[in-house]
């Protein structure tokens, strides 16, 4: 067999319309403009499969992950253009397909190259894709359908490549270690998931989840049933300590696989090995269903280093959880039970939840904004994830609106749970379901504010008397976190000086809530995305030539990760210095 070269290429990282992509597809990518310093998951499918055939063919196998680079489509095909490859593999999801198709197709015109698309898309429409010159379509798991695709055996003969029959699931055990040579795990670090409080490099110790849920993409087009797979303990212990010993400034371990917790025994084998192993000085969060939690668990993987948890809760709303099908998830007594130990214990509990779900209704879905207002106000929640429930191709729900007549779009890049709803139901349009979304996140803000207000303002103030800034007469804010954390800081600068003017750049979204706030005189409304200095100076031009005290930027974690535009921005405004203002409110004054 002759050697081959063979790209595993993520996909494109941003867009033809200036978006950024965050590539998650075996749950759901989205798109954010203008933001540069937009973190990329670590694309763990496409990267076992780099490893396995590297491990088992003779191929020059290259791994490039576009989001990553944050190549756009001719940056992409730049790079690509310096391997010419014989075969380049993919997984876009529907949001990324036409930016990662016109990449493979140009690959294949320009060298020949044979492509291979895999994932969510593939297992949807794999005729489409093969119409369109795809020339593998691998439906559900494919690492091994690929490896066979490379390895020249039979076509007719390799199950999982349409249209033959699906694989069976694969055998997690048989899996080397991902890829860590072609890129860095720990870039996917820097800067991490947002909700990562330490340099936490991505790991799977499992795969699979027990339930079905109709939105779900991993179980119902990747894995085609209830699954739960776990690695050999000895193995998750063995590439912990492999990672730390390879990046010294690893500070933890992010378990990102659908359900960390689904087998207790696994859990408490593995957090008795990761303390035995001298390795709980590390931090871990790991993504859990909350119905299986108990206090045992819990005080296992506290006592092992973890520090939060992540559950899917997804509504209060009885018919909502009926309707997607959410099962046990929806158990919100147990929820609560666990909620109460974790508070006590100190495990920090971090929430997803989805708005305009099959069966879901404008008041079932204001209930879920009530619950999680209550939630984090009370301290239970420490943070949250909120999505527009967005029925991708292949998910039963993706069928069952397109039958219904429910289903608005079959543009893909609006397939983004971040930004659009792509259904209206009879009793719930699309403009209700977005109009929750944003009640859903506002009761989020009320939450936090509540539960942080004491704390918040008490810091600040002690900061405020310590750097001597009680005289400040004229501010600018740079709305550049939840509104919970500008709100309080202007109540609290109110409490100084009654003088004080405040002049805020923000998003058009919170326009009316910035009118409210305390000693605002001037709110300048800044469009398209995340904050970047190109824009801000396209927008505004020579609009701030006047000269403020200070500029305020507002932090959503300690490690200024994200916010290199921003300080970008606050640095090139006339001010006699910077206040950096942090999630506990403290300050940092920056006079550069």
């Amino acid at each position: 067999m002759q050697n081959k070269r063979v790209v595993i290429a993520n996909s494109v990282g941003i867009d033809s319309r200036g978006y950024y992509i965050m590539h998650s597809p075996s749950r759901w990518s989205q798109g954010v403009k203008n933001a540069k310093d937009l973190f990329t998951y670590y694309p763990w499918e496409l990267a076992y499969l780099s490893s396995l055939l590297k491990r088992d063919t003779e191929h020059h196998v290259k791994f490039i992950d576009g989001c990553l680079e944050k190549f756009n489509l001719e940056q992409y095909k730049e790079r690509i253009a310096l391997l010419e490859p014989n075969y380049i593999v993919m997984e876009p999801s529907t949001r990324t397909l036409e930016e990662d198709i016109s990449l493979a197709l140009w690959s294949k015109e320009k060298f020949g190259t044979k492509i291979v698309f895999c994932g969510q898309h593939a297992t949807a429409y794999p005729e489409d894709l093969l119409s369109r010159g795809v020339d593998f379509a691998c439906q559900g798991e494919y690492e091994f359908t690929v490896l066979d695709i490379l390895l020249d055996k039979s076509l007719d003969s390799i199950r999982g490549l349409y249209p033959n029959q699906r694989r069976e699931l694969l055998d997690v055990k048989l899996l080397p270690f991902p890829e860590d040579e072609d890129v860095r795990r720990i870039d996917y670090a820097t800067p991490g998931e947002p909700n990562c409080e330490y340099l936490e490099i991505q790991m799977y110790a499992s795969r699979g989840c027990p339930l079905m849920c109709l939105f779900c993409v991993a179980q119902n087009l990747y894995y085609g049933k209830s699954s739960h797979r776990i690695r050999r303990v000895e193995s998750v212990v063995e590439e912990i300590k492999l990672l730390k010993n390879k990046y010294p400034e690893m500070e933890g371990v992010f378990f990102d696989e659908e359900m960390h917790n689904a087998d207790k025994n696994f859990v408490m084998e593995l957090t008795s090995a990761i303390k035995k192993a001298g390795l709980d000085n590390l931090k871990y969060n790991a993504m859990c269903g909350h119905w299986t939690l108990d206090r045992e668990m819990l005080e296992a993987m506290k006592s092992a280093g973890y520090y939060k948890i992540r559950v899917g809760v997804e509504t209060a709303d009885p018919m909502g959880a009926i309707g997607m099908r959410i099962g046990p998830k929806n158990r919100l007594d147990k929820l609560e039970e666990n909620l109460k130990v974790a508070r006590e214990i100190g495990m920090k509990v971090y929430a997803t939840f989805t708005i305009g779900g099959m069966g879901s209704s404008k008041d079932g879905d204001r209930k879920t904004g009530e619950l999680i207002q209550r939630l984090v106000g009370e301290g239970l929640l420490t943070d949250i994830q909120v999505s527009i429930n967005t029925p991708l191709p292949g998910s039963p729900y993706f069928e069952r609106v397109k039958r219904m007549g429910y289903l608005l779009e079959q543009d893909w890049s609006k397939f983004d749970g971040g930004n659009f709803s792509v259904v209206s139901y009879p009793n719930y349009s699309k403009n209700e379901i977005e109009e929750n979304f944003r009640y859903v996140l506002k009761c989020y803000d009320e939450g936090l504010k509540c539960q942080k207000e004491f704390s918040f303002k008490s810091k600040l103030s002690e900061d405020v008397n310590k750097f001597e800034l009680s005289s400040m007469k004229k501010i600018l804010f740079l709305r550049s976190n939840r509104m919970w954390q500008v709100e309080l800081t202007a109540d609290l600068l109110k409490e100084f000086s009654e003088k004080i003017e405040i002049d805020v750049i923000g998003q058009p979204q919170v326009e009316n809530i910035l009118k409210k706030l305390p000693c605002v005189k001037k709110i300048y409304l800044y469009e398209g995305g995340f904050f970047t200095l190109d824009n801000f100076k396209k927008q505004f031009d020579s609009r701030f030539d006047k000269k403020y005290d200070a500029v305020f930027i507002f932090y959503n974690n300690f490690r200024r990760v994200g916010y290199s535009e921003v300080e970008a921005i606050a640095n090139s405004i006339q001010a006699e210095f910077v206040a950096e203002v942090f999630p506990d409110g403290s300050l940092k004054i920056n006079h550069e």
